[in-house]
């Protein structure tokens, strides 16, 4: 299985949030409440699991995360809880919540899953037709240009109407939650035409502006482009096929691209028949989540990114679903997510340049955790997988809402994951 392949030692390497916010300094408050592990559930738990469960109950409470927190560890082989805090408590997660995002795309689409960008033309027209590929490049859409006009030339015609096609998903709207400010620096309208890194509000008009000048330098004289619906009975000029759905999750986690996890999150409805819209995605989502048994209680999601200040999403429901990342059953679709899972101290969102995992105590666990962050305003979170002492592989999630992200707040997350390793 290459990079991606499960079985590895505790040192292994495997492999944006919302927003960032600068530090500021944050007061030591008090630890969130503890609900206790059950006696029979503790008598089930390894030595090693034992331990790190008594250091976590010590250390929440110093780690600076507030009392509006939650958090949970789960031994992903067994399905045992290994230690919990608030574990039903619905929290804003931020962009973990791209992790239940990355998980239905591929059970519904599968790994393998192509979109692609057509150019096709009727009766003088050329219609420029998004798929909803969020990893267009310009070098793309240039080569698709330089194609279409070859093939428009061989059927010598030199001039025509330029009209796009960007109707495969619904309108763009705000979604349930969404900060009218988020466009366009932390998100795009939602376009199934976009050249990826512009953020205009219609990209897909944008793109074909960019296609007709491509068009143009290659000797085919165009009109000014217009929206319109591709009609039937048209003639394929050229075709881009995106990456496969496995590189574009990887990316996507990597680097908790918000556009990337809405085109997502409308492709996955998609997949299932339904309305490529917010509701329409999240209900795909939650689809999935409970074919595979994800605890669901207090979950609410209205969009993909995690951008929603209206999403909730519990420890609970995020260990288990971070869980599925290693879970051996389910690899045949599933086994981008732990490749593109950033890895402590090493790349993506926590990387050294974030400042993650880079001073002691987390540091011991640099380059032995996978997981994904979480960040607004006022939400840190962190969820995702590692080896714990005993070898074993542990899912967990850590949750805080209230406090700004500041360098304490996350080095304390850090800690706890490092607490969950084992190394400290």
């Amino acid at each position: 299985m290459g990079r991606h392949a499960l079985p590895r030692g505790r040192n292994g390497k495997l492999g944006k949030n919302g927003q960032r916010v600068a530090a500021i300094a944050v007061p030591v408050v008090a630890a969130m409440a503890v609900s206790a592990t059950s006696a029979s559930a503790t008598s089930a738990l390894t030595t090693a699991d034992k331990t790190m469960a008594g250091k976590l109950d010590q250390r929440v409470g110093t780690a600076h995360l507030g009392t509006n927190a939650a958090g949970e560890v789960r031994d992903v082989a067994s399905g045992q809880k290994v230690w919990s805090k608030n574990p039903a408590k619905a929290l804003m997660p931020a962009s973990t919540n791209k992790l239940a995002t990355a998980v239905a795309a591929l059970t519904v689409l599968g790994p393998d899953h192509t979109v692609q960008t057509k150019a096709v033309y009727r009766s003088g027209t050329v219609y420029l037709v998004g798929g909803g590929d969020q990893q267009l490049s310009s070098a793309d859409l240039k080569s698709l240009a330089t194609a279409t006009a070859k093939a428009l030339k061989s059927k010598s015609l030199h001039s025509v109407q330029l009209k796009f096609d960007d109707h495969l998903f619904a309108a763009p709207s705000l979604a349930t939650g969404w900060n009218s400010g988020y466009y366009s620096d932390t998100v795009a309208p939602v376009r199934a035409l976009r050249i990826e890194g512009n953020n205009t509000l219609d990209t897909a008009l944008t793109a074909t502006k960019y296609f007709a000048q491509q068009l143009t330098a290659a000797g085919v004289t165009v009109g000014t482009p217009a929206r319109a619906t591709t009609p039937s009975g048209t003639t394929a000029l050229a075709t881009h096929t995106s990456k496969p759905l496995s590189t574009t999750v990887e990316y996507m986690l990597k680097h908790s691209d918000n556009d990337i996890a809405e085109g997502l999150l409308r492709l996955t409805a998609l997949g299932q028949g339904r309305a490529a819209t917010f509701a329409g995605g999240t209900a795909a989502v939650h689809a999935v989540l409970v074919q595979y048994g994800i605890p669901l209680t207090g979950v609410k999601e209205y969009d993909g990114s995690g951008l929603s200040r209206s999403d909730r999403m519990t420890a609970d429901a995020l260990s288990a679903i971070a869980g599925l990342a290693v879970d051996t059953h389910h690899q045949a679709k599933l086994w981008p997510i732990l490749k593109g899972l950033p890895i402590a101290g090493v790349d993506g969102t926590l990387a050294t340049s974030y400042g993650r995992f880079t001073t002691a105590p987390a540091s011991c666990a640099a380059g032995k955790v996978d997981a994904k962050t979480g960040s607004l305003n006022d939400v840190s979170a962190l969820a995702g997988v590692t080896k714990g002492k005993d070898g074993r592989w542990k899912s967990f999630a850590f949750v805080e809402n209230g406090t700004a992200p500041t360098a304490t707040v996350t080095h304390g997350l850090d800690g706890l994951a490092a607490t969950v390793e084992g190394c400290w």
